[in-house]
């Protein structure tokens, strides 16, 4: 799985979850880029800010999802295996009244109970599409906000695995 099949896999299921219901006119998915880096994570997340103010399309107690690109990991079993194991995250967050603290609960609650569906068909999808090693044992949640202007949910992160054999594999005609 490449970044931009990454990125359509989330966008589908944005766009088919009943509570997201991403549509170009309604545009309730955001993607951003972190590096590990700490000073472009800072630099980063600034200009998620911006896009929370002007893209979003998702009004006072409407889920949205903002999908990070993941990272990988490769590795190798000294022999004829390959693999790339990918570490991925992503938020579904709603925006609350700052002061509104049991609303800011409840919001919370609400965008668990859609991370997890989400992370359901993830899995599904992974295993279904891209024959990967993948389970909801190798991810994890936690509860994020407030960010912004007064956004709260939940971050999933996850991890899969699959062959990278054939890539990693040196070909010399791909070299002069």
């Amino acid at each position: 799985m490449n970044l931009t099949a990454y990125t359509a896999l989330f966008r589908d299921l944005a766009t088919r979850h009943v509570a997201i219901r991403q549509t170009p006119a309604n545009s309730r998915f955001l993607r951003i880029l972190i590096s590990s880096d700490p000073v472009q994570k800072q630099l980063d997340l600034s200009e998620f800010y911006g896009a929370l103010r002007s893209r979003l399309k998702a009004p006072l107690g409407q889920p949205f999802l903002v999908l990070e690109n993941y990272q990988v990991d490769y590795a190798d079993n000294d022999g004829d295996y390959f693999s790339r194991e990918h570490q991925g995250a992503y938020l579904v967050l709603q925006k609350v009244k700052m002061d509104d603290y049991d609303g800011r609960d409840v919001a919370i609650a609400a965008c668990e109970e859609v991370a997890e569906e989400l992370l359901a068909a993830v899995v599904h999808q992974l295993r279904q599409q891209y024959q990967a090693r993948v389970s909801v044992r190798d991810a994890f949640a936690e509860h994020v906000g407030p960010i912004a202007d007064g956004h709260v949910g939940v971050r999933v992160n996850f991890s899969w695995a699959e062959s990278a054999t054939e890539e990693l594999t040196y070909n010399p005609a791909k070299f002069l």
